[in-house]
């Protein structure tokens, strides 16, 4: 259930004369296939950059060498973007879960719109298909509805409402459906 302030936060990104349908947000849920992916990429990244840097600093700092003192700290600040990579990377499922803590779903009588802390992501009825919707064994769901605007290995990959509690997914399923058109239910007369 959604609080008054997350509610007001979603009306506000609502437009003229449009109506919300239905409302939610997700199940925080930080481990996915990307962030597991990041994960298992910054162990050797931190490995390399651990060992180049601790040979590298120590031949800087404790050889016989002439080198101003400036320039040593500046080749030694050389290495802080490598490592503040590495460690973001090995955060990935953090960072997706402290992200998803602020998203927001909405269903209006005009779009789907997925509100996050400081962007709102919106889908106009023609830009939507069929909702497709998969339930987990983990007790959430995810509804896919629209593709998104960039393109991975040539093709758009489906969007929607992810990691939604099973209990509220038949709800925002069948808001979409009705705004998408493809509702099951013959019109009424």
């Amino acid at each position: 259930m959604l609080s008054p302030e997350e509610v007001q936060r979603i009306q506000r990104t609502l437009d003229l004369n449009e109506r919300l349908v239905w409302c939610g947000k997700p199940m925080p849920k930080g481990f996915n296939r990307i962030t597991c992916s990041m994960m298992l990429f910054a162990i050797p990244w931190l490995a390399i950059c651990g060992t180049v840097s601790v040979l590298f600093l120590y031949q800087l700092w404790f050889s016989e060498s002439n080198e101003p003192l400036l320039l040593r700290i500046g080749l030694s600040l050389f290495f802080v973007p490598f490592w503040c990579i590495g460690i973001g990377m090995l955060g990935a499922p953090l960072w997706l879960r402290l992200r998803q803590r602020r998203w927001l779903y909405a269903v209006t009588d005009k779009s789907a719109r997925i509100v996050g802390a400081f962007r709102c992501t919106s889908w106009r009825r023609q830009d939507l298909f069929a909702p497709d919707r998969s339930d987990h064994r983990n007790g959430l769901t995810d509804i896919l509805f629209a593709t998104a605007t960039y393109a991975v290995n040539g093709h758009h990959p489906p969007v929607g409402f992810v990691n939604l509690p099973t209990a509220e997914a038949a709800a925002a399923e069948q808001a979409l459906r009705a705004l998408a058109g493809k509702d099951d239910a013959p019109p009424a007369s």
